[in-house]
């Protein structure tokens, strides 16, 4: 038996801004507009964190090099 998941408020918007035929160049814009907004909205994010923790360029850089993934048994 399949599950069904009702959709958000924010999805049937999107469904009805988009109930209409668009162009290849009207999607690459809505593609860059929202992959602009969610870059911006993890900036801001990690500002708050960077912030929040008194966090350093080093320690940022240090993080970029650092493994973090957990082990698994071979």
């Amino acid at each position: 038996m399949e599950s069904t998941t009702k959709l958000n408020s924010m999805q049937m918007f999107m469904l009805k801004i988009f109930d209409r035929q668009l162009n290849s160049k009207q999607e690459q814009e809505i593609k860059q507009l929202l992959a602009e907004y969610f870059a911006k909205q993890i900036d801001e994010e990690m500002d708050v964190i960077v912030e929040s923790r008194s966090l350093t360029q080093k320690d940022l850089n240090k993080a970029l090099s650092t493994h973090k993934r957990t082990k698994y048994a071979q």
